[in-house]
């Protein structure tokens, strides 16, 4: 199972982790490019410590100044260990006895610049090099003084240009020279750095995690309190209801729709058991004659008519309680989604027409009046069985409650999305305040139950919910002692739970 808690907190250090990393490798090049300058700087210092610590003779060639006292291997104190001259021809004049038999990487930098390279040193250490040319005299200008000054340089840092001036015109004049240093001490400082930075950012994620882990904690508290109110909620609660205090903001919406369906459940259970007590009370009634009907039949000896009487009226009630129950199931299966039957072209008009011929009897003997004057073609998209299971409804009601004598009008109105039919009759028992009331299952305006169980109470609820399904509406209009009139709005193009409420 996926949770939210430990995925915030791995995205959040994977999250800090870069950013430590990325802040961390910036800091350290930072560094690294400067200890590499101030290294390269040391160099270029080094060099022109050397150049003035060195005289020239031209009996000795190049040696080191009388003012400094030499070390051991023949350099002056603060001279570089490593370093040589050479002629610009490439031939070594002067390097000191640290070298031996070695040799420094000889190249040829230009006259303004120093070369900087990275080299193996005689006791195998890694090192960097600077080479770089100087020059004795100034010139033709020069050439015709005889005087001595000691060797000074020309602009700073490792680019910088040494000239020496010497008393002999016999000497060269460009010389090249390469000081080296070992860059252990470098690299070390370097690592040292770099490792403390993978401790640092290392200690750093980790402790980042760890509070991120508990301020997590303490943001899904709310959550943690909603899930102890839903475990609180059971069948015998379904009243209570969560609550909105103190909810944070991102959470309300979830609690607010979760609160709309504990109501829409608590609807359906109380729904549910007002039907279990109305199947039980409209069943006992018809259950009731049987057994009267077969109690009477029982107590003493009867003729057959008798008998058959008896059997006649025990079948009509069977019959009820059949059609009872034949619409409960269908009730029970319209709720449920359960109706996946395609939606057809259907003709309006001629399934008005079946079904009328079918009621004709009733039409007759009850002297009724039908009026079809409004009915013209129309057509319409729906399930065949359950739209000829609305009209049956909305006639068979109509027939039924309709006052002796009186009228049944029809009607068909078409408009682009939809067609509307109506059907409407006289001597309404239903108050325009009792008018939402006939789609409750087990209603009837006939409260008395003078019908004796003719009618279920089913009915118009079947309509409801198979006009739901189908994406239609379905609305009543009624006055005591006038038209009660039924409105069936059936879409064109409609079909199975588009607009399911």
């Amino acid at each position: 199972m996926r949770s939210i808690r430990r995925q915030l907190l791995i995205w959040c250090s994977v999250a800090i982790a870069l950013m430590l990393a990325i802040l961390g490798m910036g800091l350290y090049l930072t560094m690294r490019h400067s200890l590499e300058s101030q290294f390269d700087s040391s160099l270029a210092a080094r060099a022109t410590l050397l150049v003035n610590t060195l005289d020239w003779d031209p009996n000795r060639g190049f040696h080191f100044s009388s003012d400094f006292t030499p070390l051991a291997d023949g350099r002056a104190p603060d001279t570089p260990r490593y370093f040589q001259i050479w002629t610009p021809d490439g031939k070594a004049i002067l390097r000191p006895a640290s070298l031996g038999k070695d040799q420094l990487k000889l190249l040829f930098p230009s006259r303004s610049a120093g070369t900087l390279a990275d080299i193996k040193l005689p006791d195998d250490q890694d090192g960097r090099e600077l080479v770089l040319r100087f020059h004795e005299g100034n010139g033709d200008e020069d050439q015709s003084h005889d005087r001595r000054e000691q060797p000074r340089p020309i602009g700073d840092g490792h680019n910088d240009r040494l000239e020496i001036r010497a008393h002999s015109a016999d000497i060269p004049r460009d010389y090249i020279l390469a000081v080296a240093r070992s860059t252990d001490e470098l690299e070390e400082a370097v690592s040292s750095i770099g490792w403390s930075l993978v401790i640092c950012c290392s200690l750093a994620t980790v402790c980042s995690a760890a509070l991120i882990a508990w301020l997590l904690q303490l943001g899904f508290r709310p959550v943690d309190s909603i899930a102890e109110q839903i475990a609180g909620v059971g069948t015998t609660h379904l009243q209570d209801r969560i609550s909105t205090e103190r909810v944070p903001r991102e959470l309300f919406p979830i609690v607010d729709r979760l609160n709309k369906l504990l109501q829409r459940v608590e609807a359906a259970v109380l729904r549910e058991k007002a039907l279990t007590a109305d199947m039980a009370h409209e069943l006992r009634t018809p259950l009731a004659g049987l057994r009267t009907s077969a109690e009477v039949a029982l107590t003493q000896s009867r003729s057959p008519e008798e008998y058959q009487r008896t059997l006649r009226q025990s079948l009509e009630i069977s019959v009820q309680m059949q059609d009872m129950v034949e619409n409960l199931l269908t009730l029970a299966r319209l709720e449920a989604r359960a109706c996946n039957a395609a939606p057809k072209s259907l003709q309006l008009e001629q399934m008005l027409t079946e079904q009328l011929n079918l009621f004709s009897a009733g039409i007759i003997s009850r002297h009724l009046t039908l009026d079809k004057s409004g009915v013209a073609a129309a057509k319409v998209s729906a399930p065949p069985d359950l739209m000829l299971l609305v009209i049956r409804n909305v006639l068979d009601n109509a027939i039924s409650y309709v006052n002796e004598s009186g009228t049944i009008r029809l009607t068909l109105d078409e408009t682009a999305d939809c067609v509307t039919l109506t059907v409407s009759n006289t001597g309404s028992a239903v108050s325009a305040q009792q008018a939402g009331q006939v789609f409750e299952r087990f209603w009837r305006g006939d409260q008395a139950r003078t019908d004796q169980g003719r009618h279920s109470g089913l009915g118009l609820s079947i309509v409801q919910n198979i006009m739901r399904q189908i994406g239609g509406a379905v609305s009543v209009e009624s006055s005591v002692g006038g038209w009660f009139t039924i409105s069936l709005k059936i879409p064109k193009h409609g079909g199975i739970g588009h607009h399911d409420s």
